[in-house]
């Protein structure tokens, strides 16, 4: 009788030993579903994935329960769970010693900081690493959108990264860009956002397929700071002010490609078109047009957009030099033009009246190049100088 009580009372401790040690136990009941269905797509990386779960303490479990519930098929198949669990480990981290960190909704802290990726970019694991690096950067910033500036002025010249069209390819990973020492401007954004995200900045990546006048295409950063806001990788100054403001205004839903979209690694009901890889059909966006587009009247006006751009006329590189626009002898407007460091699209933009006559004057090492122009009625007007 002994006996028999024993062997029962041990069938109930291999019971609940069992159901305490499977992880799925321990997921959220709104997740479960979801999870149960990644862990079957998962095909032979199903172990690895309750490995990654089984390593989740707490908190943690919630998000790595969100981490697999929207997780791409490519990504099911093949992360390790090594990989997964630093990336939810510094992420806890970031969020908890960061002074905005209890601040932050869940639910942006899961779709803007716990994910891994932007993109179809190479999955690095970047998290702890950066998080290492770039903590002390932001230890007195009092914001996550105060952080993300200093990032943007900080990281660019730590990491030895800048804008290039010399770039390997355009989708870099945050460390195919930084062994190459440049990259696009979806590269650099890809960047910012891991930076961002890896001490706790709710950040995103942002893309304009195509500006209105079909006259490229341009990727930047949303940080999310009790609202979003952006901001141009690569291109320090302050939240919400770019050279790109004046052309992203005039984005438009009447054809895809002329709209703005936020990447989201949550499911939503539209894909983000990602014109570098147009098989891809695991990404989801935000439509964030209203965010930048202004209405017709805001963009109406009488002036003309001057956009300059100076180039060596020997190489055709694009040469930062000191610019001044004269009409007659009165200076109306002064700057300097972009170099190769600048993204392609961005180019010192000078606005004057149409049917103007001016002059525009480049000084190339105290040397003084001078043209004539007169300005049409379009509303965008390029004007290109060489200098030897």
């Amino acid at each position: 009788m002994k006996t028999t009580k024993v062997y029962f009372v041990f069938i109930l401790f291999l019971i609940g030993w069992s159901c305490n040690n499977d992880p799925l136990n321990r997921v959220p009941v709104a997740y479960l579903p979801a999870v149960q269905q990644a862990l079957q797509r998962a095909g032979e990386n199903q172990h690895a994935l309750l490995e990654f779960l089984k390593a989740c303490k707490g908190q943690e479990m919630e998000g790595a329960a969100f981490l697999l519930a929207y997780m791409p098929q490519r990504d099911l198949q093949s992360l390790s769970p090594e990989f997964l669990i630093e990336n939810i480990k510094y992420a806890y981290q970031a969020r908890k010693v960061a002074p905005w960190g209890d601040r932050l909704p869940d639910s942006i802290f899961f779709n803007y900081v716990l994910p891994y990726a932007s993109i179809h970019e190479r999955r690095d694991d970047w998290r702890k690493q950066f998080y290492e690096r770039f903590l002390s950067l932001v230890k007195n910033a009092s914001s996550p959108g105060e952080a993300a500036v200093i990032l943007n002025e900080k990281i660019w010249d730590m990491l030895d990264v800048h804008y290039s069209t010399q770039r390997p390819k355009a989708d870099q990973s945050p460390f195919e860009s930084i062994e190459a020492g440049m990259a696009s401007c979806t590269g650099l954004s890809i960047l910012l956002v891991d930076a961002c995200r890896a001490v706790s900045v709710p950040a995103r990546f942002v893309s304009a397929p195509m500006w209105y006048d079909n006259s490229g295409n341009h990727s930047w950063v949303e940080i999310w700071d009790n609202g979003w806001h952006f901001i141009g990788a690569g291109e320090p100054g302050p939240l919400d002010e770019t050279w790109f403001v004046d052309i992203a205004g005039h984005a438009n839903k009447r054809d895809w490609k002329y709209r703005i979209y936020a990447v989201s690694y949550k499911k939503t009901a539209l894909q983000f078109p990602d014109f570098f890889a147009p098989a891809v059909d695991y990404l989801y966006a935000i439509d964030v047009t209203d965010r930048y587009s202004r209405t017709p009247s805001q963009l109406q006006g009488q002036n003309v957009e001057l956009r300059i751009k100076v180039l060596d006329r020997k190489s055709g590189q694009r040469l930062a030099l000191p610019v001044r626009l004269f009409s007659g002898k009165t200076l109306i407007a002064s700057g300097r033009s972009r170099g190769e460091r600048n993204d392609l699209n961005d180019m010192l933009t000078f606005k004057a009246p149409p049917g103007a006559v001016l002059t525009v004057e480049v000084n190339n090492n105290g040397k003084k190049i001078t043209r004539q122009l007169k300005t049409g009625f379009e509303k965008i007007q390029q004007v290109i100088l060489e200098v030897d």
